[in-house]
């Protein structure tokens, strides 16, 4: 009779960009699954990204910075890095986990939180307990200091009531969060690795 361990995630349901093959990854119960993003518009929880300095080389850590203030927490090693954590939510594309958290500090995907992050704040609607839907296509390929990238493109949908499967999810940061450090300005593409594989910023 084989043993019978309960099955663990380990943490939160996620979403990764894959930015050589130019795709989306989500995480299932046989392992990560990829799908198409673009093919429905997602929640993206932007008001209360979380930012911080996050490890992912050697198993992942992550450290948030208080009020989204670097400021407030020293960096504690070379191997981390300015990163974020913010939540997806989308009952259609996640099916039976549809909060997703996406994690990364590679310069692509720092780029479009941080431009999303802008977009979504000169609404009206910001800030006032609703959410945009995001539209999320294809990276666009660019240049990262000496390498090369990709940022994915989006266009905010509209803007809907928060599920009340977000609240809670993530500690919500002060009114507004500040600027990650332009991409371009990373240190290089060795500091750009997506969520827990060994793929790089570089393409």
């Amino acid at each position: 009779m084989p043993l019978n361990f309960i099955q663990e995630t380990g943490g939160n349901a996620f979403v990764r960009y894959m930015v050589r093959d130019n795709e989306w990854q989500m995480s299932s119960a046989a392992g990560m699954e990829t799908f198409d993003m673009s093919s429905q518009a997602v929640i993206v929880d932007i008001e209360n990204i979380v930012l911080g300095w996050l490890k992912l080389e050697g198993g992942r850590d992550w450290l948030p910075w208080p009020k989204n203030d670097p400021q407030q927490v020293t960096k504690p090693s070379d191997a981390h890095n300015q990163g974020f954590s913010v939540m997806f939510y989308s009952t259609k594309l996640f099916e039976d986990e549809p909060v997703r958290e996406l994690s990364a500090s590679g310069a692509g995907i720092r780029q479009f939180v941080m431009d999303l992050y802008e977009e979504a704040e000169k609404s009206k609607e910001f800030g006032s307990g609703k959410v945009p839907a995001v539209k999320i296509t294809d990276g666009k390929k660019v240049k990262m200091g000496k390498n090369d990238s990709r940022v994915p493109q989006f266009e905010i949908v509209k803007w809907v009531n928060r599920p009340e499967a977000l609240s809670g999810d993530v500690p919500p940061p002060e009114k507004t969060a500040p600027p990650i450090s332009p991409a371009e300005k990373s240190g290089g593409a060795s500091n750009d690795v997506d969520f827990g594989d060994d793929n790089d910023d570089e393409i």
